[in-house]
């Protein structure tokens, strides 16, 4: 019933976090849990630190992102990385780049950036949108700063780094996939030929990320590495002073900061009305294999949810807690499958807004997205399935 509730909802364009504070109460209701529950599980969110640290955290990637793009860092960053890339190689960094941005309708923001080099390799629409849309997700996989892994390692209560390091084979599957459907269509290998003069309008680009990356994987908390990257976008750009508190202000997106709150809150609701252990034991009596339920559930939701945050949030409080000991192999599992069913879905708004600008036709797109999909849950899933010992070689 609360998952119903929340499609439902979300079907109707309700905000997120009010989606899930619905599907709180079905759980408290239909649990006959007391109504107390609700205050218990605000409170025991609201005081956990790691709360505060996920919604900052989430908060201030928002305010880099601002910062790069209104500071015009970002777009000095890729007339750098035009004159000493190969063609092949800048098509698929340039939607990662603005990937590591993790905005929303990111994915335009990268496509008029992409259009020139395609234009002049004679890429049709339905190449340019799969370029732009597999690339711009491949940080999901290995990326600190990114607030979808960093939601998904707090939810399964594992370490980011130690997330983020069971991924890292993933990332590269997602290169490889990406690249070999790509190649049926980009044939230049070729440079861009304008010299080494613009290598430090690259450094300087990349320097707040990547300050901010090696600070959070030597363990600094993220919030701060994210906070010390705004200050260097600000240093390098001379932001006065004043317009450093306006940008940082309209950077923020406060409703996703609140949404991750939300999902916390969910998550508590969930633990102290015993939803879990009610789901686990009917489906068991059902007879349903669990394995079963953790690899089509997530990949249903992601396909449905339209947002990878989303998912995460509704998937990880149900289902982490039947991983039992098999941990962090089950939980990427449903993280993949989470993944790869919002890549290919038709409710995926960086798909829409890609598909909307080139003029491509999704049938079309489909034809390298789906199967690229689909290959990387596939192979994920015998992978870590190997890793569990359910598949022996």
């Amino acid at each position: 019933m609360a998952f119903a509730v929340i499609f439902a909802l979300r079907l109707r364009n309700v905000d997120i976090s009010l989606s899930i504070l619905a599907g709180s109460v079905v759980l408290v209701v239909t649990s006959g849990a007391p109504p107390m529950t609700f205050v218990n599980a605000a409170y025991a969110t609201l005081s956990d630190p790691a709360t505060i640290d996920l919604a900052a955290a989430v908060a201030i990637i928002s305010v880099l992102g601002y910062a790069l793009k209104e500071t015009g860092l970002m777009v000095e960053l890729i007339d750098g990385l035009k004159s000493v890339l190969p063609s092949r190689v800048l098509l698929t960094l340039i939607p990662a780049m603005f990937g590591l941005l993790s905005m929303p309708g990111g994915a335009l923001m990268s496509a008029p950036f992409n259009e020139p080099e395609a234009n002049r390799l004679g890429l049709r629409p339905e190449h340019k949108t799969y370029i732009n849309v597999w690339f711009r997700h491949v940080w999901y996989w290995a990326s600190p700063i990114s607030p979808v892994p960093i939601l998904a390692a707090s939810l399964a209560g594992i370490p980011l780094n130690d997330f983020l390091l069971a991924q890292l084979p993933i990332f590269a599957v997602v290169v490889v996939i990406g690249f070999l459907f790509s190649r049926a269509f980009i044939r230049d290998e070729g440079g861009n030929g304008q010299g080494l003069r613009d290598y430090r309008y690259v450094l300087r680009g990349l320097s707040p990320i990547l300050v901010t990356i090696v600070l959070s994987v030597a363990g600094v908390p993220i919030w701060a590495a994210l906070i010390l990257g705004v200050c260097i976008v600000f240093l390098i750009k001379k932001v006065p002073a004043r317009g450093t508190l306006d940008m940082a202000w309209k950077g923020v997106r406060w409703d996703i900061a609140l949404s991750v709150v939300a999902m916390l809150y969910f998550r508590q609701i969930i633990s102290s009305t015993g939803s879990v252990a009610a789901l686990f034991e009917t489906v068991m009596g059902l007879g349903v294999p669990l394995l079963l339920i953790l690899i089509a559930v997530p990949f249903l939701v992601g396909t449905i949810s339209g947002t990878p945050t989303m998912g995460i949030g509704i998937v990880f409080p149900l289902l982490v807690p039947l991983t039992g000991p098999s941990g962090i192999q089950l939980v990427s599992l449903m993280y993949v499958g989470i993944i790869a069913g919002y890549i290919a879905s038709p409710l995926h708004l960086c798909l829409i807004l890609t598909n909307s600008y080139y003029r491509s036709e999704l049938g079309r797109v489909y034809r390298y997205l789906v199967p690229s999909a689909i290959a990387l849950f596939a192979v994920v899933m015998i992978y870590r399935l190997a890793l569990n010992g359910v598949i022996a070689f």
